[in-house]
């Protein structure tokens, strides 16, 4: 409210008011979500249920980055030729492409799977990020590019904030749900599941000779393997939230 009603705010509020500026904004924040919950989502998975080195994730990661060095160059071109709101509705689209094919993904999934996500991924964040500041602080007056720019990065970082937090609950919960409805399907009425389990028992009680120990041994590595695929199952849901996130962009 001071910033408001301020003669000389130290951020100007009103330029949100401002049409361009402010849908500019708007869908910047939506970017961020994206952005910013991919990238959390991404290396958690890899650590969580592939067990991946650091190393390991900072090389998939980086395939969202390469393409990047061999597209910017050229995008000043693309700007002066092409309407901007085609190149940012072009970007939001690989971007939720990219969302779209990590939304399928096993617990076999890894680096030679994702690299094509993002590269994707990679393809389209140019397509957004310049031409939509572009659009942003057009028509902007010098004195107010300051706020103006301070602004549009505070929306991109306010909304990856709200989408980790989103995200991050999300995944949680569907975590719970998938391994409450893989849990009703797993009994011991279930001839597969009695299969199951007799083959773990008798794996295990020729390695310890207890009877017992092997059964709880084999119910164990059964419990996991639901908590595996319930966490998958969230991975996804959460990837494909973020499709939609990005497709209302458009």
């Amino acid at each position: 409210m001071i910033q408001l009603t301020a003669k000389r705010p130290l951020l100007n509020l009103r330029l949100l008011k401002r049409r361009n500026f402010g849908l500019s904004s708007v869908v910047n924040l939506v970017t961020g979500l994206g952005l910013y919950g991919s990238i959390f989502l991404l290396p958690l998975f890899l650590a969580q249920i592939q067990g991946y080195s650091a190393m390991r994730i900072g090389e998939t990661i980086m395939w969202s980055g390469i393409p990047q060095l061999f597209i910017i160059p050229f995008l000043p071109k693309l700007v002066q030729r092409f309407d901007l709101r085609l190149l940012i509705a072009i970007g939001l689209s690989l971007f939720g492409v990219s969302c779209f094919m990590n939304s399928t993904m096993s617990y076999q999934t890894g680096v030679e799977q994702l690299m094509w996500s993002q590269i994707v991924r990679a393809c389209g964040q140019p397509f957004v990020m310049i031409p939509l500041s572009t659009v942003a602080t057009a028509g902007i007056e010098p004195k107010q590019v300051g706020s103006a720019s301070s602004l549009f990065n505070m929306g991109r970082n306010l909304g990856g904030s709200i989408g980790i937090a989103i995200l991050g609950t999300l995944l949680s919960m569907r975590e719970k749900f998938h391994s409450n409805r893989l849990g009703e399907s797993i009994s011991l009425a279930n001839p597969l599941t009695r299969d199951r389990l007799d083959h773990l028992t008798q794996s295990f009680l020729t390695q310890s000779g207890d009877p017992i120990a092997a059964q709880n041994q084999a119910m164990a590595v059964l419990d996991r393997l639901v908590r595996r695929e319930a966490n998958v199952m969230a991975y996804n849901d959460c990837f494909f939230v973020t499709t939609q996130v990005e497709q209302e962009g458009e």
